[in-house]
């Protein structure tokens, strides 16, 4: 262990000297886990910092209208400050994509789903739940909680009605909106929840078309639904990003928690040199990244801040 954590801190010192762009999924990366402290840590005070030290601060998660509502401040934050280096937040897993500076907010692109998409996809899972005999009392009582806040939640402004409408129905199993639709998983054990990934995305390829809609796991608690793209949705939106600020490979820094699930893409099949994961992969070669941070096992959030707090300095 004790070699590996040296290892990371001569990664991160060589990322320190190239790096532009701090690039993050958001849960269970820069916010939530077990540690107090970042429960529900201010992601927004964090990228204002990142701008703050002259760094593209990013970032793309699997979130969708509930991430827009929550920085708000970064509109002040540009006016005010006047800070030339733009934040760049994508939800629903890559497939929106909006940037904030001293214009405001700007939305660079938006593979939302129609009405008719949603309510097709909410049918693909009542039919993918009911084939496997999944019921209510088998899911995930975070997921079950955290949607049900959500039923009273005012979402006005950021989800049209109509697709509030149909995961009302559902009493917090599922959530609807226009960027995705997301359903609560099982209680089950990772593999058994990726071999359910799987079965949920051939019922859409069936259902659908082929690889227009992709299935994916966020965490232990939710189940994505979204358009896709010819890649990796995550994937595209940081080569859309990388491209846009003319940024090469060494100098972006990429941190998540899912690399084997919905963080892959960027984090994987990127093939940055310095991506990160606060989250301990079976089996794997921490000799090429996604390299285990140091702390990962003892507070993860924290150990994804103590890493940029390091870059930053």
């Amino acid at each position: 262990m004790k070699k590996n954590n040296e290892k990371i801190s001569k990664v991160l010192e060589k990322a320190k000297k190239t790096v532009s762009a701090i690039v993050m999924d958001q849960d269970g990366t820069v916010k939530g886990g077990d540690d107090p402290k970042y429960k529900k840590a201010d992601v927004g005070e964090l990228l204002k910092k990142i701008a703050r030290k002259n760094k593209y601060p990013v970032i793309i998660t699997a979130s969708g209208a509930s991430v827009l509502k929550s920085f708000t401040s970064l509109k002040d934050f540009y006016q005010q400050e006047k800070k030339s280096y733009p934040t760049f937040i994508s939800i629903g897993n890559g497939t929106a994509l909006y940037r904030f500076d001293q214009k405001g907010r700007m939305e660079l692109y938006n593979l939302g789903l129609s009405l008719k998409e949603v309510k097709t996809i909410v049918e693909v899972w009542k039919k993918v739940y009911q084939e496997l005999k999944i019921q209510e009392t088998d899911l995930k009582t975070k997921g079950l909680e955290t949607f049900k806040k959500f039923m009273a939640t005012d979402w006005a402004g950021y989800i049209p009605k109509e697709y509030l409408l149909i995961f009302k129905q559902y009493n917090g199993r599922c959530f609807t909106e226009k960027i995705k639709v997301t359903v609560v998983f099982p209680d089950w054990e990772e593999k058994k929840q990726r071999i359910l990934v799987k079965k949920m995305q051939s019922e859409l390829d069936k259902t659908l078309g082929k690889k227009k809609y992709l299935a994916s796991r966020g965490d232990d608690a939710f189940l994505h639904i979204t358009h896709t793209f010819k890649i990796d949705p995550k994937l595209y939106t940081l080569r859309k990003i990388m491209s846009e600020l003319n940024l090469k490979k060494e100098n972006v820094v990429v941190f998540g928690d899912m690399p084997l699930d919905n963080d892959k893409g960027m984090m994987i099949d990127s093939k940055l040199p310095y991506a990160f994961t606060n989250k301990k992969i079976p089996n794997w070669d921490y000799r090429r990244p996604p390299f285990a941070l140091p702390g990962s096992e003892e507070s993860p959030v924290g150990s994804v801040y103590k890493a940029i707090d390091y870059l930053l300095s």
